[in-house]
């Protein structure tokens, strides 16, 4: 809890990383211990400083010694910590849908609702972006205004913010602006306010989608409200870089590029976009290296540059096959 402490209050990632570790050591073998360490450490501290990719199966790990322990609570914690780390991150859609949609299983036979419940904006996010026969034909069939409301009216920001930044994921990979701008502008200066307060997972991809949905709005209105979230998001994704380069150098690289090509800084736009195309590639972010080339594309159309935009799209479509992200791909696809 010390670690923990370190990390979301004081935003101390290095001292709280060592805890962790430190924590883990101590525990030992100790199964009434370790379920719920493993949860804090992989699920909370670990993720700001090592490779999150090698976080998630620690996060499984957890899960397991919880349902062995007899620690279903902490089992339907750790399956959801998972479910989310693994979905952001870019774990094969497929085969993530139906690990979801099995600890979803577990939670209602367990009568653990509220586990269930926030798992499901993951389950319908996946089958939105990868299952052909989905029902879900963008983020707003499955994540309303009126839900992201009722989190607020019940103070469950944590709900809240995780809602939206599935929302804003879903949405801008589709590029269905129009669904999210009205709760862009009522919730993203919210969770700054709210988000600066504590570091927690779900802050990097509400920040990550939330800061380059606002550069859209930027380049169409000029209106400096978007302009301030951007500058804002792309400070925080600057102070975690400094502590995760493989987490986060990727990202940061995307906003900054989109950022430059925002205010017609197009020489400088061009080479971030190329190295958040690398880093995402070297970091091992499929679905970020397929948002970057896509983007990318976008960009050097702008310019005129249509060998390149050919290049990058294809490349694109490859990584969200990679992915399982077939609806977008299709979208793509058409535009070859």
């Amino acid at each position: 809890m010390t670690a923990l402490s370190f990390v979301t209050v004081f935003n101390d990632f290095s001292l709280g990383y060592s805890l962790s570790k430190m924590s883990v050591t101590l525990a030992g073998s100790d199964q009434r211990l370790l379920p719920t360490i493993y949860c804090s450490c992989f699920g909370m501290v670990n993720i700001w400083k090592e490779p999150i990719q090698a976080i998630v199966p620690d996060l499984k790990d957890a899960y397991s010694i919880s349902v062995k322990s007899g620690m279903v609570d902490n089992a339907c914690a750790a399956s959801m910590f998972y479910c989310y780390r693994a979905f952001f991150t870019g774990s094969m859609l497929t085969p993530l849908g139906k690990e979801v949609a099995s600890f979803m299983r577990m939670s209602d036979r367990r009568n653990r609702k509220v586990m269930s419940l926030s798992m499901l904006p993951v389950s319908n996010a996946i089958s939105c972006l990868g299952d052909i026969s989905s029902e879900f034909r963008s983020a707003e069939d499955f994540i309303t205004d009126e839900h992201l409301a009722e989190a607020v009216r019940s103070n469950e920001f944590t709900v809240c913010e995780s809602m939206l930044a599935i929302k804003f994921m879903c949405s801008f990979i589709f590029r269905r602006f129009d669904e999210v701008k009205t709760c862009a502008r009522q919730y993203l200066e919210l969770f700054e306010r709210q988000g600066d307060a504590a570091a927690q997972f779900i802050n990097i991809y509400r920040i990550f989608y939330g800061c380059m949905i606002s550069l859209h709005f930027y380049r169409e209105s000029q209106d400096q409200f978007w302009m301030d979230r951007a500058t804002h998001a792309v400070k925080k994704m600057e102070t975690w870089m400094a502590a995760s380069e493989w987490n986060f150098e990727n990202k940061l690289f995307l906003l900054q590029a989109e950022s430059h090509y925002a205010v017609g800084e197009m020489d400088r736009a061009a080479e971030k976009y190329t190295l958040a195309i690398e880093s995402s590639r070297k970091h091992r972010f499929v679905h970020e290296e397929a948002l970057a080339c896509e983007l990318a594309a976008a960009f050097h159309e702008k310019l005129g540059n249509a060998d390149l935009v050919e290049k990058l799209t294809g490349k694109a479509v490859e990584c969200y096959q990679k992915w399982g992200a077939e609806k977008k791909v299709n979208s793509l696809q058409q535009s070859l």
